[in-house]
């Protein structure tokens, strides 16, 4: 069974340089007593297409049996679950979940979006990033 989260995650960020721009690839975390929820989002400045911002939620499992997990991510303006609904983890395994090509006037025009985990009737987040 999971907890809530230990403490809020360190967001950090790693420098891409594509063409004329520079975007950040941006990424937080949450420490959960059976892992750690992680979510990255860039701009996509960085291959060319300001329009859009590319993410992923992970979960990584470091402990405790066999869970189902729904991996999202959540912006201003819509709520994004994985393709294949739930997907069973077990401790020494990720699960990963990405989203290309997301338009930032539709979805997310303040630049800011949240990772969050679905498992065993209780959500958990990521501290939020802005990512342009």
């Amino acid at each position: 069974m999971f907890m809530r989260a230990l403490a809020v995650g360190a967001v950090t960020g790693a420098l891409v340089v594509g063409g004329t721009a520079a975007a950040y690839a941006v990424t937080t975390s949450t420490k959960l007593s059976n892992g750690t929820l992680s979510f990255t989002a860039q701009d996509g400045s960085a291959y060319g297409d300001s329009s859009v911002f590319y993410a992923s939620t992970a979960y990584k499992k470091t402990a405790g049996s066999k869970v189902s997990v729904r991996l999202e991510m959540i912006t201003k303006d819509g709520r994004f679950g994985s393709s294949d609904a739930y997907k069973s983890v077990s401790a020494g395994q990720t699960v990963i979940t990405q989203w290309g090509g997301v338009s930032k006037s539709r979805y997310a025009s303040d630049c800011k979006a949240t990772g969050s985990m679905w498992a065993t009737g209780s959500i958990y987040y990521t501290p939020t990033v802005h990512f342009c």
